[in-house]
């Protein structure tokens, strides 16, 4: 049996992998995206449905705020890869640990310190080469509601910070509102062509609800720093596969601001997290023993 310490990685790498396929999917599908959004939420709450067993809704302010903010992330980010490139998409969505940072500071009153507030620089750059590199109308507002996937899927993140969070039924509530939003369009535009099928049925089943049963999973035996470093694979095969697929390249300025985002992502939670140990051990009462850094 696989020792814990990497049970919890593998499977939120496993789960980066299949988050990752969601641009070239979403490319391969000739729907519109309120359409692709329904269907694909119809496999993936069935699928949710089946691991937790008995489902249910508890309909509390965690829960509701997290329903309905990964609901407006799916939207926004299909609508963004229709309209921009897949990197683009993948990566401003990846924005949202500074969201996170200046939401924490408006509403929930936690100061930014100076590390924080770096962070946020150094990411605000990065997302302007973004808007340097699309100057087309379409490909400007994919970049604009992909930045706004961003805040949303911040609002994810902090609503599972909120006592008696339930992340399990707030993604079924997200499921549920993405089919009852979206059923108009399914009903008008759906054809019966058997290849968008095939990758609706692959959408909904491993890329989404698969992939969210093994992040519950995971994210319960990986330290949440761990868990974010290893996700950021997604936006790094996410490109890869597009290219692959459909011969899609981000533009140079795209390019410079991705690996500036995801830099800064990335030292930041490494910064976070040793800032987060050491505040931990001066907390500790005198002659305790200090925890060891695994």
């Amino acid at each position: 049996m696989m020792h814990t310490k990497y049970k919890g990685p593998l499977l939120i790498a496993m789960t980066a992998v299949l988050w990752s396929t969601a641009g070239v999917l979403i490319k391969l599908v000739p729907w519109d995206a309120m359409t692709i959004v329904g269907l694909r939420s119809m496999f993936a709450a069935a699928v949710m449905a089946i691991f937790m067993r008995r489902p249910r809704i508890t309909f509390t302010k965690p829960v509701i705020l997290g329903g309905f903010s990964l609901s407006a992330t799916m939207v926004l980010f299909l609508f963004a890869n229709k309209l921009t490139t897949a990197a683009n998409a993948v990566v401003l969505q990846y924005t949202s640990p500074i969201f996170v940072v200046l939401l924490s500071a408006l509403l929930l009153r936690q100061k930014p310190k100076a590390l924080d507030i770096a962070a946020v620089a150094v990411v605000f750059i990065g997302v302007v080469l973004f808007f340097f590199d699309q100057l087309k109308a379409d490909a400007l507002l994919g970049n604009i509601l992909a930045f706004f996937a961003g805040l949303t899927f911040a609002g994810v993140f902090l609503s599972n910070r909120l006592p008696g969070a339930k992340p399990e039924e707030a993604m079924l509530l997200a499921y549920l509102i993405n089919i009852v939003i979206c059923a108009p369009f399914i009903a008008t535009n759906v054809t019966f062509e058997l290849v968008p099928w095939v990758i609706i049925v692959l959408m909904g089943v491993f890329q989404l609800g698969l992939a969210y049963v093994l992040f519950s999973i995971g994210i319960k035996i990986t330290s949440a720093v761990t868990a974010s470093l290893i996700a950021t694979l997604e936006p790094l095969l996410s490109p890869l596969w597009v290219m692959i697929a459909t011969g899609e390249k981000p533009g140079t300025y795209a390019l410079i601001g991705g690996v500036i985002v995801l830099g800064a992502i990335v030292t930041y939670n490494i910064l976070s997290s040793k800032r987060s140990r050491a505040e931990k051990a001066e907390a500790l009462p005198e002659g305790a023993e200090k925890p060891v850094s695994q």
